[in-house]
């Protein structure tokens, strides 16, 4: 399986270290935390009723998809699948979801992308390694439901590329020597927030929907990674370790006005909205990575 660039930083950076227990709100944003298992989360996505919660749970050897109803605590596992999978996104009708499984035998750790019905049922592809070793990654959903963005090394780098949920007309996006990754559509459907080492660490920049107009967001002396769009599309939540920790922030579209969101010694990550705009994360500040998520939405 292909680790993410921030999830291998982190996991270095936490060689050793443990965040003290909180179970309080700080710095005027209270949360709540939504699971406590202990096991490690990666990329929890909201349904588009808001009313069940999708993320991947490693444990030990293993990595599964499960659905959480915040609202009575219940839980269960998105398939029955043995191979391992991560990193679903909810399309816009709440229907399907895209997610990544690795095609362990034959091709341990080649890695595709599928869609399934939100009940685990009737697994169709979306863009696959057509018989060669390739890494097929964290599926975007455009607004309107036809297209994905992913992130594939299907020719030799790692890219961004668009394809049609029915996995018709693949088109590439990117073209540079560097890592691009972690594609997030706006609202709108007009732009693709990702992180890129173009520069040398990451930062995060847009482009227009079709791989033009190109702009850079983020200039720091740190990791800027997982972009994600407000509802309202008027902010961008990434993780960052620009002041020395790993911690959730948001700026303007515009990359304007920054803000750390988090402000706690635990390493935050995998930043998230919930529809109606509260903020939702991957936090270890109880001592395990767990869900969080902000009781009152950002301004």
């Amino acid at each position: 399986m292909a680790p993410n660039l921030l999830l291998v930083s982190i996991v270095v950076a936490v060689i050793g270290i443990a965040a003290g227990p909180d179970d309080r709100g700080g710095n005027d944003h209270p949360w709540v935390q939504l699971t406590h298992d202990g096991f490690f989360k990666q990329r929890p996505a909201w349904s588009p009723d808001g009313k069940q919660l999708v993320f991947a749970r490693h444990r030990g050897a293993t990595i599964y998809l499960y659905l959480l109803i915040p609202a009575d605590g219940t839980e269960r596992r998105l398939t029955d699948r043995t191979d391992p999978e991560y990193d679903a996104t909810w399309s816009p009708d709440g229907k399907e979801l895209a997610f990544v499984f690795d095609k362990t035998s034959p091709g341990q750790g080649d890695l595709e992308v599928y869609r399934v019905r939100a009940d685990g049922k009737e697994m169709t592809p979306v863009i696959t390694s057509d018989g060669k070793l390739s890494h097929e990654e964290w599926p975007a959903w455009s607004p309107d439901g036809q297209s994905l963005a992913v992130s594939s090394t299907r020719d030799g780098n790692q890219e961004l590329y668009r394809i049609q949920q029915d996995g018709q007309g693949l088109q590439r996006l990117t073209n540079d020597p560097g890592i691009d990754a972690h594609p997030a559509w706006s609202p709108d459907g007009q732009w693709i927030a990702f992180s890129t080492s173009r520069w040398g660490d990451l930062e995060l920049v847009v482009m227009r929907c079709d791989g033009t107009g190109l702009t850079r967001l983020t200039q720091s002396r740190g990791l800027d990674d997982y972009p994600a769009w407000s509802p309202d599309g008027k902010q961008v939540a990434f993780a960052s370790n620009r002041d020395g920790n790993f911690e959730i922030y948001s700026m303007d579209a515009t990359g304007k006005r920054v803000r750390n969101l988090t402000q706690d010694p635990g390493l935050d990550t995998f930043p998230t909205w919930t529809p109606d705009g509260r903020l939702t994360w991957v936090s270890n500040r109880s001592g395990a990575f767990e869900v969080y998520v902000h009781v009152v939405a950002e301004r």
